[in-house]
C-alpha cells in the first residue's frame, strides 16, 4: 500500500477496490474477450479460462460455474502481458459507480493489471492490481469525457497523480487498499472508455505531482464550485491547507466573501465571470465533456423545490428524528464560497418543539434530499402552501460538490479559454510548485 508522506522514486503498484463489502455483492459475472492473455489460479491450484466465468458465494467461499466441486477463498486473476490495450483487459459487469450519490448506478469496467477476488464480511472483495500510469488513464476519462481538451485531460491526471500519492485520506486502509473505484476516493472506470488522448495526458505528465511544505499535495477536486472553491478546513476539519484555500475561479480576483447571505443572495442572482459559468461551458455542450455516469444539469446555478410534506419525510428518514412538521432551516456557519457547514433544523415532533443541529456540508446535504444534493451552497426559500397553509422550501443554490481544490468544470472553461495544464493547476492549487518524481 502507499504510505502517507512517502515520495516514491518510481512508479508504484495501485490497490484499487472494485467490490466492496459494502456493496454486499453476492455473484459476480467477468468476461475474457481474449482469455488466453489471462490464467487464472486458486489457492487450490489453476482454473481453466472460458470467455465466461460466474463466481457466486456459498457457505463462505467462492464457487464457480467451472464444473468442479470444489469452493475456493481467493482467485486471481493474472495477465501474461501487462502492457495496456484498448480492447484487452477482463469485463467484471455490476460494478457500482455513484455510491449512495444521486446518480448511483451499476456498470461494467474492464480493468487493466491484475485482479485479485476473496470473500470479506460475506460478500465478494474485489481488488485491481494496476501500475499507477495506467490507472491514471482510466480515471482521466472516468471522471471527465476523453473529449475535454487536453489541457483539462493533463490537468486531471496530475491532480488524480498527486491526490493517490499523498495518501492523505486513507479511507479504506481497513481493507488493505490505496483507494476504491468510485466517488468517495476517485472514479475508476476502466479501460472501456480510454483514448488516446487520455494516454497521451498520462505519458506527457507522467510522474507529475504537486508539492508544498516537501509534501506530496493533497489535491481535492469537486465537478463545480460555483463560482468560489471553499477552503478545506471548513469542509473536513482539518488543519489549514496553502494550496487548498477558497480562490474566485474567474480570471480577475473578486474579494466577495459568500459567507454573509446578502452578498450570497446577490451572487446566485447573476452568472458574473466564472470559469465553470455558461460563459466559459456552455449549458448545451456539458453533455459530451462530462463522464458517462454523471447526469447532464445546470449544476453551476440550480434550484430544487420540497412540499412540507417531501421535506417531512426526506429529515425524518435522513437524521433519524421522526418530525411531525418542518418549520424553519437555519443556516449557522457558511465558508467563503456560500456553503453551509452547520445547519439547525427547526420543527415539532407531537407538538412539541424539536432541533437537529447538522455539522457538516456532507450531512447537510444527505438530509436535505431523497439521494443527495448537489452542494450547500444555497440559500432557502420559505412559503406557505395556498391550500394547507404550510410551510414548503425552495433551495437556491451553486455548484455541485464540496467545492475544494480544483473545479473540474472550472477547469474545462479555463483549458477551453486555451490555458495550459500549469497555470490552471496554478489557480486552484495556490502556493504549490509542479515536479517530476520519477521517469
Amino acid at each position: 500500500m502507499l504510505d502517507k508522506g512517502i515520495i516514491p522514486d518510481k512508479e508504484p503498484i495501485v490497490r484499487v477496490g472494485i467490490h466492496l463489502p459494502q456493496d454486499e455483492s453476492s455473484t459476480m459475472t467477468i468476461e475474457f474477450p481474449e482469455p488466453e492473455l489471462f490464467e487464472i489460479t486458486s489457492n487450490d491450484g489453476p482454473i481453466s479460462i472460458q470467455t465466461e466465468l460466474n463466481l457466486r458465494v456459498k457457505d463462505g467461499y467462492i464457487d464457480s460455474d467451472q464444473g468442479s466441486n470444489k469452493n475456493f477463498s481467493k482467485l486471481s486473476i493474472l495477465r501474461k502481458d501487462q502492457c495496456i490495450s484498448l480492447k484487452h483487459g477482463p469485463i467484471i459487469h455490476s460494478v457500482f459507480a455513484g455510491r449512495g450519490f444521486h446518480w448511483q448506478k451499476q456498470i461494467p469496467v474492464q480493468l487493466p493489471g491484475n485482479i485479485i477476488i476473496k470473500i470479506r464480511d460475506g460478500f465478494l472483495f474485489t481488488v485491481n492490481k494496476v501500475p499507477l500510469e495506467q490507472y491514471l488513464m482510466c480515471v482521466a476519462t472516468s471522471e471527465m469525457s476523453a473529449k475535454c481538451p487536453g489541457a483539462l485531460l493533463e490537468t486531471q491526471t496530475i491532480a488524480a497523480r498527486s491526490w493517490v500519492l499523498a495518501a492523505s485520506e486513507k479511507k479504506h486502509m481497513n481493507l488493505g487498499i490505496d483507494t476504491c473505484n468510485d466517488d468517495c476516493c476517485q472514479r475508476y472506470q476502466g479501460i472501456a472508455t480510454l483514448l488516446p488522448e487520455a494516454i497521451k495526458a498520462s505519458l506527457s505528465t507522467r510522474g507529475e505531482v504537486l508539492i508544498a511544505n516537501e509534501r506530496i499535495c493533497d489535491t481535492r477536486y469537486s465537478k463545480c464550485c460555483g463560482g468560489r472553491t471553499e477552503d478545506n478546513e471548513l469542509v473536513w476539519k482539518t488543519e489549514p491547507n496553502s494550496y487548498l484555500r477558497s480562490v474566485f475561479d474567474g480570471p480577475e480576483d473578486m474579494k466577495i466573501d459568500l459567507s454573509d447571505e446578502g452578498a450570497l443572495r446577490s451572487w446566485l442572482k447573476s452568472q458574473y465571470d466564472c470559469y465553470c459559468g455558461p460563459k466559459y461551458v456552455s449549458v448545451d455542450d456539458i453533455n459530451k465533456f462530462l463522464g458517462k455516469v454523471d447526469e447532464i444539469d445546470n449544476y453551476h446555478r440550480w434550484s430544487v423545490h420540497y412540499t412540507q410534506k417531501e421535506m417531512v419525510k426526506t429529515i425524518s428518514k435522513k437524521t433519524g428524528d421522526r418530525f411531525s412538521s418542518i418549520t424553519d432551516l437555519v443556516p449557522m456557519l457558511r465558508g467563503r464560497s456560500g456553503r453551509i457547514v452547520k445547519l439547525r433544523i427547526d420543527g415539532r415532533i407531537n407538538k412539541e418543539n424539536h432541533s437537529v443541529l447538522l455539522r457538516s456540508e456532507y450531512q447537510i446535504r444527505k438530509a436535505l434530499s431523497p439521494d443527495f444534493l448537489y452542494s450547500s451552497a444555497f440559500i432557502i426559500e420559505t412559503n406557505s402552501s395556498k391550500d394547507k397553509g404550510q410551510s414548503e422550501f425552495t433551495l437556491h443554490g451553486a455548484g455541485w460538490g464540496h467545492g475544494v481544490g480544483l473545479c473540474q468544470i472550472g477547469a474545462l472553461g479555463m483549458a477551453l479559454a486555451n490555458h495550459d495544464s500549469k497555470s490552471i493547476l496554478s489557480h486552484y492549487y495556490q502556493s504549490s510548485a509542479l515536479i517530476r518524481i520519477y521517469d
